[in-house]
């Protein structure tokens, strides 16, 4: 399995983990009908990150949330959960995590609609593969 899979993979299950209990249904693509909340995890970037004898990936991964309402309270705090996802290492395929951060956050209203943005930035790496 690649990083990215497996990178992937971990999110939408640390995802769906933490927003169940919110209530917010968590899709690994854009849904045609889907109700508010929801969240939908993209396709993480990917890029090299190794060095001698270690293969390493960067990739960055966002997640788009989903609401609606006169104010973002609920958007919010489904924000708040979902910045505090953690990974559990090793992941699947050998890989480790070296490291999970959040490193952007937006927010906006488009109608009655509400969307939040957040990008993480995650290292991955195995050794002898």
């Amino acid at each position: 399995m690649t990083a990215r899979e497996t990178l992937r993979d971990a999110m939408l299950t640390a995802l769906r983990d933490a927003l169940r209990p919110l209530a917010v249904a968590v899709f690994d693509a854009v849904p045609v009908r889907a109700g508010v909340p929801h969240a939908v995890l993209g396709e993480p970037s990917d890029s090299d990150w190794g060095a001698a004898g270690i293969e390493g990936r960067e990739m960055r991964a966002t997640v788009t949330l989903v609401d609606e309402g006169e104010k973002p309270l609920r958007l919010r705090g489904t924000m708040r959960a979902a910045e505090d996802i953690v990974l559990p290492d090793p992941l699947a395929g050998g890989w480790r995590v070296a490291g999970l951060s959040v490193v952007a956050t937006r927010m906006a209203k488009t109608g009655t609609r509400w969307t939040a943005v957040i990008e993480w930035r995650a290292r991955l790496w195995r050794v002898g593969q």
